[in-house]
């Protein structure tokens, strides 16, 4: 039997160069024989409404404007203002608009789940009601925070407000869901008791694949992810500045390849000798397929990193620090490598520069690993599951 799905998103699950659009338009579409509603900001709502992708997943789909995105943290709180002080919704400029949006859907229709998609959101959805509630957070911004580099007063402080609502939260839902055991873990700490579940992200196994006649460029070392997010930007000028002139000087016509949109300033200054940044492109595919290393240097951030699970189904050969790989069932010197520090880092891609069929070892490897446990359609599973659990628990109450 079919449930009443109310979906409340951050913004529409349409753009699939952020991961969590990415995320939920794959789990969505997977799961639209339910009764699918969805409620969320959007820069352009004419455009969101007429969206064939969203028409043929949601039954319903009902916007407010917002031009800018919401952030995780003021976001929380600009919702929350506009939640506990109704008189001053009409203040409130889009939050007072969603808030009576939300006020107005619940009201009016008998939910049997109401699934909020990440931390601003839950500001609007964490009272109230006899459906269940679910909370997927993809990753704990509390965590995310803590292992922010450098440490600043900024990062100490965002790790603090980040937990004081994280911990205020969590405990209002019925199940809160992330992706990665070590973000489950962190979650934990701050709301004991509460349930949470880790449901891995998935490949499109069929989209991320190697044509037989990929040839690859023997000196390309390719990293690809949002070049405007803190922790990728990290990761890259770490690479380039520490790792790369080891590479080089053992392979010097190695080049590093920065792939990804938006570049911010610090990343595009990277650019030169031995490291080309492209900026945004049409597909990362082609970039992945021409590399003979992929390389995901990370130092910072949380949850599973889908760049990582994307490599490994194209069959390349991926060297990862062990942050990288965090919440990813792979064994290092089987389905790729795992190398800490910067001499260990440069150690394992010019083993791999050097060795053609080490590298098609780990690439079939890795697509095996990818095919066997990060589905999409084991993703979309195991959130059917939970619906039927809450649908049945919010019948109860």
């Amino acid at each position: 039997m079919p449930l009443r799905v109310l979906v409340v998103d951050r913004a529409p699950p349409v753009n699939l160069t952020q991961g969590n659009a990415l995320i939920g338009l794959e789990l969505f579409s997977r799961l639209s024989e339910h009764e699918l509603t969805l409620a969320c900001p959007s820069a352009d709502p004419q455009q969101t409404l007429a969206d064939e992708r969203l028409r043929s997943i949601f039954r319903r789909t009902y916007v407010v404007e917002r031009k800018t995105w919401t952030p995780a943290i003021s976001g929380w709180m600009e919702g929350r203002a506009a939640s506990i002080l109704p008189v001053a919704h009409g203040l409130m400029g889009a939050a007072g608009a969603f808030q009576r949006l939300l006020a107005m859907l619940l009201a009016s229709n008998d939910f049997d789940v109401v699934h909020t998609r990440q931390l601003p959101m839950s500001a609007y959805t964490a009272s109230g009601g006899r459906a269940g509630r679910l909370l997927e957070l993809v990753d704990s911004e509390t965590l995310g925070a803590e292992r922010a580099t450098p440490r600043t007063w900024r990062t100490r402080s965002r790790s603090l407000a980040a937990a004081f609502i994280e911990s205020r939260v969590i405990p209002r839902y019925d199940v809160v869901t992330t992706v990665a055991e070590a973000d489950a873990a962190r979650l934990l700490a701050l709301a004991r008791g509460a349930r949470i579940e880790v449901v891995p992200n998935g490949v499109d196994a069929d989209r991320f694949i190697t044509g037989s006649a990929a040839e690859q460029n023997e000196e390309r070392i390719v990293f690809v992810g949002a070049m405007s997010y803190a922790p990728n930007i990290a990761a890259v000028q770490y690479f380039a500045r520490q790792v790369l002139p080891l590479i080089r000087s053992d392979r010097p016509n190695a080049e590093f390849v920065i792939v990804g949109r938006d570049p911010a300033p610090s990343v595009q200054a990277l650019a030169g000798d031995g490291v080309q940044v492209t900026g945004g492109v049409d597909d990362v595919r082609p970039y992945m397929e021409e590399a003979a290393v992929v390389v995901v240097p990370m130092q910072s951030g949380s949850g599973i990193k889908n760049k990582v699970l994307e490599a490994l189904a194209m069959e390349r050969a991926v060297v990862a620090t062990p942050l990288a790989v965090e919440g990813i069932a792979a064994t290092p010197g089987e389905h790729l490598l795992v190398a800490s520090g910067a001499p260990e880092l440069a150690d394992g891609v010019l083993r791999l520069l050097a060795d053609p069929d080490e590298r098609r070892r780990l690439g079939r490897a890795g697509r095996r690993l990818v095919t066997d446990q990060y589905t999409w359609d084991a993703c979309a599973a195991t959130y059917e599951t939970l619906w039927q659990e809450l649908a049945e628990l919010g019948r109860r109450r």
